[in-house]
C-alpha cells in the first residue's frame, strides 16, 4: 500500500469504531488525497499518527458557516469546521470572487483588513492579503492590531469595496473569526452574504493562489496603512460630543484587546484628561490572561471586578470597559454618591436607555433636534428606550433582526443625516454616520460625558436612571444562554426550535401567551387559533407576547457560537409619582416576574429536550 492508502484505511478504520462521523472521514480523506490540500497533508497526517480523532471529527463533520457576523469558530491547524490558513484562504477568495462579478471583471478593485490581539490575527490577516493581491485587489493593510468600528471607518474613508476584519468578538481565546464588510463599511447583508457563501464553497475544492507577503508591499499592491486612519476616525468619533462637561475621574480596560488606540484615545481627545488605563489588563494577549474566566466580555460584570476595585481605591467617578476589537463597551458606577463605596455594573439595555435619553434630551437643549431624527433598535432590544424616545416625539425603528448589520442598513435606508443613536442590547452602541457598526470609543465617550453631566448636576447615574423609570415604567430585561456544544448541539438546538413552534408554552410567568410571531413561517399565532401573515424580515426567531404590557420573551439560536438566546422581557407600570420606596417595590415585582419566567422555560426546556431530543 501508498502512504495515502495507509493513512485512508487508519480513517475507514476509525469510521467503522465509531471514533469519527461519515462525513468527517469523507471530509479527511479529500484532505489526504486531493491537490488543493496539500499545504496541510504533514499537519493532517501528525494528527491522524496521534489518533486525535475526537478532535478531527469536530473539525471536519461539517464546514463552518457564515452567522451574524461572518465566520467564527475555534482554531485549529486542520480542518473545514475550524479558522485555519485553509478556511480563511477560502473565505478571503470567495469574498473577492463575489466583489469581482458583482463589479464587473475589468473593474479596479480594493479590500482593506484589520485585525485584533487573538492569536494568529496577523497571520490569517496577511494570508487574507496575499490572496485578495492574487485575485488582483489593491490591498489596505492595518499596520497593527485596530478596533473593528475603526475598519469600518477605514472601508469608508478609503472608499474601498470590501473591508475584512480578523477577529473573534468577546469568545474565548481558542477562537477566532473572519468578518467581511461592504463598500458602505456595514457587514455583510442579503443578498451579498447568500453570494459570498456560495463563492467560498466554490472556492473550497479547489486551489487558491496567494502572491508573496513582501514582494507585494514592495510593490505597492499591499500598502500598509495606520496613523492617518487613526487620526480620522478620532476626528468623526469626537464630533459626536454633546456635552461640554468633563470634571471626571475613569478607569479603563481595555481587557487585554485593542480599546486602548480607540476608547481611551477618543477619551483623551474628548478632553477626559483624567483617565486611568488598568495595567493588569492593558497587554496586548489573546489568552486574556487576567480576565476572569479568559473571556473578555464585557457584558459580563465579574468581567470589571478588577477595573472596579480599581475605581473604589482612587475615588473614580466611572469604569469603562471594551472587548478585544473594541466594539463593545461595559460600564460600571456608584451604587451611592460614595465612590469608595458598593458598585453596579450596568446591563446593554440599560447603557442604551440611558444614553439614549441623554443623546435625545442634550440635542433637544442645544436646540439641535429635528423632526427626521430617528432611534434604531432590533426586535430582541429592550423596550424602554423606544418609550423614551417616542415620549421626546423621536421615531423609533425597531424592526431589526439581531445583528448590527441590520441597525447599519437601516441607517442607509432611512438616510444618514435623521440618524441619531442606535443599539443593540449585547452592549454595541452607535452614534454618528462615520462607521456602519457599533463602536466602543463613540459609546464610551458618550457616557463619560453623561456621568460628568449628572456630576455636575450633583445626580448619579442610577438616580439619573430612576428619573426615567419613573417617566415611562420601570423595565427590566434578562438573557438565558443555553450552550449545546459539539456535533449533537446543533441536533438539539434544531428539537428546541422544533418545540418552540409546534407545541408552544401556554403561559410563562404567570401570564398568557397571547400571540407568537414566527419570523421564519411569517406567521404571527395568536391564542385564539387565528393566523395572520407577516412579512420580512426573516429570521430563525420567535417571539412571545405574554398578557401584559411590555412583558414577552424571544427565542433564537445564535448565528456564531453553539448555543441558543432567549431573550425575556418584563415591564411594571410606576405610576404613584417619585415616591421611592413605591419604585423600589414596583423594581422587586419586576424582577420577581423574571425569575419565574426563567424558572418556567428551565422547566419548558428540560421538558422539551426529552420529547423532542430524539
Amino acid at each position: 500500500m501508498t502512504m495515502a492508502q495507509d493513512y485512508r484505511k487508519l480513517v475507514e478504520d476509525a469510521l467503522t469504531a465509531g471514533k469519527v462521523s461519515s462525513s468527517a472521514a469523507q471530509a479527511i480523506c479529500r484532505w489526504l488525497e486531493e491537490p488543493p490540500y496539500r499545504a496541510y497533508l504533514a499537519s493532517l497526517k501528525a494528527e491522524i499518527d496521534q489518533a486525535r480523532w475526537k478532535e478531527l471529527d469536530e473539525a471536519f463533520y461539517t464546514v463552518i458557516e457564515f452567522g451574524t457576523g461572518g465566520r467564527r469558530g475555534r482554531m485549529y491547524p486542520v480542518g473545514t469546521n475550524v479558522l485555519n490558513a485553509r478556511t480563511l484562504g477560502e473565505s478571503a477568495r470567495g469574498l473577492a470572487d463575489y466583489v469581482r462579478s458583482a463589479k464587473g471583471q475589468a473593474a479596479s478593485l480594493s479590500c482593506v483588513i484589520a485585525y485584533d490581539t487573538r492569536h494568529n490575527s496577523r497571520e490569517f490577516a496577511e494570508i487574507c492579503a496575499r490572496v485578495l493581491v492574487a485575485a488582483e485587489f489593491q490591498v489596505y493593510l492595518l499596520d497593527a492590531p485596530r478596533s473593528t468600528p475603526l475598519l469600518s471607518f477605514a472601508v469608508r474613508e478609503l472608499k474601498c469595496d470590501a473591508g475584512i476584519m480578523i477577529t473573534a468578538s468577546h469568545n474565548q481565546p481558542a477562537d477566532n473569526g473572519f468578518k467581511c464588510y461592504d463598500a458602505h463599511g456595514n457587514q455583510v447583508v442579503p443578498p451579498d452574504d447568500g453570494g459570498i457563501i456560495d463563492c467560498v464553497k466554490a472556492s473550497s475544492d479547489r486551489e487558491i493562489p496567494e502572491a508573496d507577503f513582501a514582494a507585494s508591499v514592495q510593490a505597492g499592491k499591499i500598502r500598509l496603512v495606520g496613523a492617518e486612519i487613526d487620526r480620522g476616525y478620532l476626528t468623526a468619533v469626537v464630533s459626536q460630543s454633546v456635552s461640554r462637561a468633563r470634571d471626571i475621574s475613569i478607569v479603563f480596560t481595555p481587557l487585554h484587546g485593542v480599546g486602548e488606540t480607540s476608547v481611551a484615545a477618543a477619551l483623551k481627545a474628548d478632553g477626559f484628561s483624567r483617565v486611568k488605563m488598568l495595567a493588569a489588563q492593558s497587554t496586548l494577549d489573546g489568552d486574556f490572561p487576567n480576565v476572569p474566566g479568559h473571556v473578555s466580555n464585557p457584558e459580563i460584570p465579574r468581567v470589571l471586578d478588577a477595573a472596579i476595585a480599581e475605581a473604589r481605591s482612587m475615588g473614580a467617578d466611572l469604569v469603562l470597559a471594551s472587548d478585544p476589537d473594541a466594539d463593545r463597551i461595559g460600564v460600571g458606577v456608584p451604587l451611592g454618591r460614595d465612590s469608595s463605596g458598593e458598585w453596579v455594573t450596568l446591563n446593554g439595555n440599560q447603557i442604551g436607555a440611558l444614553l439614549a435619553a441623554f443623546v435625545i434630551k442634550e440635542t433637544q437643549a442645544q436646540g439641535k433636534l429635528r423632526s427626521d431624527h430617528y432611534l434604531v433598535t432590533t426586535l430582541v432590544t429592550g423596550q424602554m428606550s423606544k418609550a423614551i424616545a417616542r415620549r421626546e416625539g423621536v421615531r423609533v425603528v425597531d424592526n431589526l433582526l439581531v445583528g448590527f448589520k441590520w441597525i447599519g442598513k437601516a441607517i442607509d435606508e432611512n438616510g444618514p443625516a435623521g440618524f441619531l443613536f442606535g443599539f443593540e442590547e449585547s452592549h454595541g452602541y452607535l452614534k454618528g454616520d462615520h462607521v456602519r457598526d457599533k463602536d466602543a470609543a463613540v459609546a464610551g465617550m458618550l457616557f463619560a460625558e453623561l456621568v460628568a453631566t449628572l456630576k455636575d448636576r450633583k445626580q448619579t447615574v442610577l438616580e439619573y436612571l430612576d428619573g426615567l423609570y419613573t417617566d415611562v415604567g420601570h423595565f427590566a430585561e434578562r438573557q438565558l444562554n443555553k450552550v449545546f456544544e459539539g456535533r449533537t448541539g446543533q441536533d438539539k438546538i434544531k428539537a428546541l426550535m422544533k418545540a418552540f413552534r409546534e407545541v408552544p408554552p401556554l403561559s410563562i410567568g404567570g401570564l398568557s401567551v397571547l400571540e407568537v410571531k414566527d419570523y421564519q413561517d411569517h406567521q404571527i399565532r395568536r391564542a385564539d387559533g387565528s393566523i395572520e401573515l407577516m412579512p420580512e424580515p426573516t429570521s430563525d426567531l420567535l417571539i412571545f407576547e405574554l398578557a401584559s404590557e411590555g412583558c414577552r420573551f424571544a427565542v433564537r439560536p445564535s448565528g456564531t457560537e453553539p448555543k441558543m438566546k432567549l431573550y425575556l422581557f418584563s415591564r411594571s407600570d410606576t405610576s404613584g409619582g417619585n415616591d421611592p420606596a413605591r419604585l423600589e417595590a414596583v423594581k422587586t415585582q419586576t424582577i420577581a416576574r423574571l425569575d419565574q419566567m426563567s424558572a418556567d422555560l428551565d422547566h419548558y426546556i428540560a421538558t422539551a429536550l426529552v420529547e423532542f431530543g430524539d
